[in-house]
């Protein structure tokens, strides 16, 4: 248990330096990494004091996750002074009045159906896919095809759904902070866009048997809040805002557990807390009890098993190569914290890499896409939205290797698809009639 206090306190420490070092901005990916995985080890020590949880680290483990974590600062630390040294000091910004983001009232109402029908159609593939029983039932039933079962009726027209409602909802969540932050326009005059909200994060919750997808519906809005305020006197704002938001935040933490038993989670002879701590913190566990026994793969076969599915899918490699976890799991989840996958394709040294490697990445877009570019104009909406989407890679560092999934072609079409929407809406103010 040793181990584990000095891990959580050295993280702790990590944060607190992260936060200072770079000048308090919440959304830098050091302190969006180092919140992630500082909250699992508390919740870890915690745990393993008081329920007798198996959360205790080896060496191995200690020692990867405290240099991993170490170089994450010091690579974004090179990022940040690289861009600050060649930046010069803006001129106090001129007070200017910001225009609302206006969608047309029926493209609002169209959106709303879309997303009703969507939650219609992916109940209706839960329960032509699944034997009966209960709601939770099916749930469980219907998670274990998902998982397991490459055929389940008509889901396929579902998750074309699935790809065009998260790019409205990233657009029309983006719209409804804005309008609301930044223009000041009344709650009564975004109430559309709060159904938006709604129906959609419980339509993701039904399509992918898993409370994820809505939990990350709920930190892209607060992020994008944070974003816009990420400007001069903006930071007292913000200071205000996650004072408020912590009751908010507790609520989330309830709702969630609350909602295994909607998934068919939740097992009853648990409580609450311990789902939930099992399900943050069981990557820990697999990542230490595999540690010392990686499996073999060929190079990136779990780090980037997005990649190999599409090679596969178009036929350049055979199926046998697309592997993605191989551990055997009985407990706590079924994830490896977001060092795992990398740890079991390239080791120990690879760790260390691809740590680098992705802090490098998000830092460069942090710093030179979205910080220093934060007067608020039209052409940085779509930069805000995509960093804001893509953050779910370091928020669920702490769970698994969301970086992983970001490989993939639908990011791709993600990507085209927000800017031709915000086009086609916002600039071109498009209308049925």
């Amino acid at each position: 248990m040793g181990n584990l206090l000095l891990l959580m306190i050295i993280y702790l420490v990590y944060t607190g330096l992260s936060f200072w070092l770079f000048n308090g901005n919440f959304l830098s990916p050091s302190v969006v990494f180092l919140v992630s995985l500082s909250g699992m080890l508390c919740l870890a020590y915690y745990a393993a004091n008081t329920m007798g949880m198996l959360f205790a680290i080896g060496l191995r483990t200690f020692s990867i996750f405290a240099i991993a974590g170490l170089l994450f600062i010091l690579t974004e630390l090179c990022v940040y002074l690289l861009r600050t040294s060649s930046y010069e000091e803006q001129k106090p910004e001129i007070k200017i009045k910001h225009e609302p983001l206006i969608v047309n009232w029926q493209i609002q109402i169209c959106v709303i159906i879309l997303f009703a029908l969507s939650l219609l159609a992916a109940i209706y593939v839960l329960y032509v896919n699944t034997s009966g029983g209960s709601w939770s039932a099916r749930m469980k039933e219907y998670r274990g095809l998902i998982l397991n079962s490459p055929n389940i009726r008509y889901r396929f027209i579902v998750s074309q759904l699935y790809k065009i409602n998260i790019v409205i909802m990233d657009l029309f969540g983006y719209i409804m902070i804005y309008n609301l932050t930044v223009c000041g326009v009344p709650v009564k005059s975004v109430l559309s866009y709060i159904i938006d909200a709604l129906l959609y994060t419980v339509f993701c919750t039904v399509y992918n048997g898993a409370r994820q997808t809505g939990v990350e519906a709920m930190l892209f809005l607060m992020m994008i809040y944070v974003v816009l305020n990420m400007k001069p006197g903006g930071r007292r704002k913000i200071y205000a805002f996650i004072w408020k938001i912590l009751p908010v935040l507790v609520l989330i933490g309830g709702l969630f557990t609350v909602a295994g038993s909607f998934v068919g989670r939740v097992e009853t002879q648990k409580s609450s807390f311990q789902n939930f701590v099992e399900y943050i913190c069981g990557g820990l566990y697999f990542f230490n009890r595999h540690i010392d026994d990686p499996h073999t793969t060929h190079f990136g076969q779990a780090s980037f098993a997005f990649v190999y599915a599409l090679l596969y899918n178009i036929g350049i490699i055979p199926s046998d190569d697309i592997i993605m976890i191989t551990s055997e799991f009985d407990i706590y989840g079924n994830t490896v914290t977001i060092f795992g996958r990398w740890y079991k394709d390239f080791g120990t040294t690879g760790v260390f890499v691809m740590t680098c490697i992705v802090s490098l990445i998000y830092s460069f877009v942090f710093y030179y896409k979205l910080l220093y570019s934060n007067n608020i104009n039209k052409e940085h909406h779509l930069m805000r939205i995509y960093y804001c989407q893509f953050m779910t890679g370091l928020i669920w560092a702490c769970y698994d290797d969301r970086i992983a999934s970001l490989l993939t072609l639908q990011n791709i079409i993600f990507l085209v698809l927000v800017k031709f929407f915000f086009w086609l809406l916002i600039e071109k103010k498009f209308k049925l009639f």
